[in-house]
């Protein structure tokens, strides 16, 4: 009987002593990928997208919030030269599919543009949580 007892208050305190390091996870786009994992923190890009972590230039930023794609910093007419010839089907890029649907679509459209529409306001990639982001390639 109090073997029984000591074991069950021994699983307790370990229990407890893990519940009490484990802290709080933060998953700012609830896209079920905690932040410090996540290339994109404001647009859910996790497993149930199919935009899950895609990251086609390697930048650390995830192609769902990624519209610098020349990676100066900044969302320009430079980028929109590398958008528009993969939007009417001349050259394919991964890196301006946004929803990972494969194709770069009007849906991507609506992505780059909404990056694009303010050029006196600079827009660079992301947010990401991941602290290599910005280097080519981020390998967390």
């Amino acid at each position: 009987m109090k073997l029984k007892l000591v074991l069950l208050a021994s699983v307790f305190a370990l229990g407890f002593a893990f519940s009490a390091n484990a802290g709080t996870v933060n998953d700012s786009d609830t896209d079920l990928v905690p932040d410090q994992f996540d290339n994109c923190l404001t647009d859910a890009n996790g497993p149930n997208d199919d935009s899950n972590q895609i990251d086609s230039d390697q930048d650390g930023y995830g192609n769902a919030c990624d519209t610098d794609y020349n990676d100066d910093g900044d969302t320009t007419v430079a980028d929109f030269g590398i958008f528009f010839p993969a939007f009417t089907g001349a050259t394919p890029d991964a890196q301006t599919d946004h929803n990972g649907d494969g194709d770069t679509t009007v849906a991507d459209f609506g992505v780059f543009f909404a990056d694009f529409s303010d050029p006196s306001t600079p827009t660079p990639p992301g947010p990401s949580g991941l602290a290599c982001a910005g280097t080519v390639p981020c390998v967390p």
